[in-house]
């Protein structure tokens, strides 16, 4: 009798099993940096939370840091069954995936994508793309954050403008980021912004020669800037990198688009968490489920932002931080 009943209960859990629908979903990464990663994971886990009811199956490749291989990816992705979805993380794999004719008809969707404007997919935030793919920017407008460092500035009645240097890679994001604030940089008596770039090269030890490459450029410039500001991109991610600058210079940054960068001393960072990336871009993938396509569905920006302040560096360089922007960090004080 026990042995009927065990055979009866595995039977029907096994019918539970088959009757989940199978979902394949294709995620292609940029490349191998926390944000990527962190944001996949959170991904993950948020869209298997949201639909219980379906058996997601996840594919992950990795690009590398290179368009070219994530053409290639896509392409070996095309010429199989399609998946139901296909995730593309950061840039270069999202600008691979929007050229995909091979998947047009596949539903796609990016994230931990700076600028999708000046990347083609849209003509502006809030309008739809003709290609089956949607997603969110994840960075703050550049006014916004200039107008957040301005504040600190304005409260400390600095005498004449800090220079500020803009480091950052030929990354797209990255050099996306630099062209927005420097388009603004007139509005601001209190900032002089020096653009300082060194060009992207892929992998991890690419990511160490660039940072040299930095610190090399910031010491030509010895004397002549006051701190610098880390954008977002691929450089942003380099563990220690705060660190290394200011072994090398005794520059420290003055805004950083991460929160481990305020940690290491930065004075202020405005940003999106990889877990509100991730749980956000599942939401938009639980509609393109349901619908079984992108189309019709906006390409918009996160509305969830953290910020960030370190008390010892404004200590440091005597610049009160407001008690608003205390409130504001919250849990992400550091000194």
């Amino acid at each position: 009798m026990i042995r009927i009943f065990c055979a009866l209960f595995f039977l029907s859990f096994s019918s539970l099993l088959v009757a989940k629908e199978t979902v394949n979903i294709a995620i292609v990464e940029t490349l191998s940096v926390d944000i990527v990663t962190e944001s996949r994971l959170a991904f993950v886990d948020e869209l298997q939370r949201l639909l219980p009811e379906k058996h997601i199956q996840f594919s992950v490749y990795n690009a590398q840091a290179s368009e070219q291989m994530a053409t290639d990816i896509l392409a070996a992705i095309a010429s199989q069954s399609p998946p139901d979805l296909v995730v593309s993380v950061a840039t270069l794999a999202t600008r691979a995936l929007h050229s995909a004719d091979a998947l047009i008809q596949t539903p796609k969707l990016f994230m931990v994508v700076s600028a999708p404007v000046e990347e083609g997919i849209v003509s502006a935030l809030g309008e739809v793309s003709s290609r089956n793919i949607t997603g969110e920017a994840h960075v703050l407008d550049a006014k916004v954050k200039l107008d957040m460092l301005d504040g600190i500035l304005r409260a400390s009645n600095i005498s004449e403008p800090l220079s500020i240097a803009l480091i950052h890679s030929t990354y797209p994001s990255s050099t996306n980021s630099v062209n927005q604030l420097m388009a603004l940089e007139h509005e601001y008596e209190n900032i002089d912004l020096v653009a300082i770039s060194t060009p992207f090269i892929e992998g991890r030890d690419g990511l160490l020669r660039m940072s040299s490459d930095i610190t090399a450029s910031l010491h030509q410039f010895e004397g002549k800037l006051d701190g610098y500001w880390l954008s977002s991109g691929p450089l942003v991610e380099l563990d220690g990198l705060v660190d290394n600058i200011f072994n090398e210079t005794e520059l420290l940054p003055l805004f950083a688009e991460n929160i481990e960068a305020v940690q290491e001393g930065a004075l202020l960072g405005v940003v999106s968490e990889p877990q509100s990336i991730g749980k956000s871009a599942a939401k938009k993938a639980k509609r393109i489920l349901e619908r079984k396509s992108a189309e019709g569905i906006p390409v918009t920006k996160m509305d969830t932002y953290t910020v960030a302040v370190n008390v010892s560096t404004a200590i440091k360089l005597k610049l009160p931080i407001p008690s608003n922007y205390l409130k504001l960090s919250k849990n992400h004080i550091y000194q």
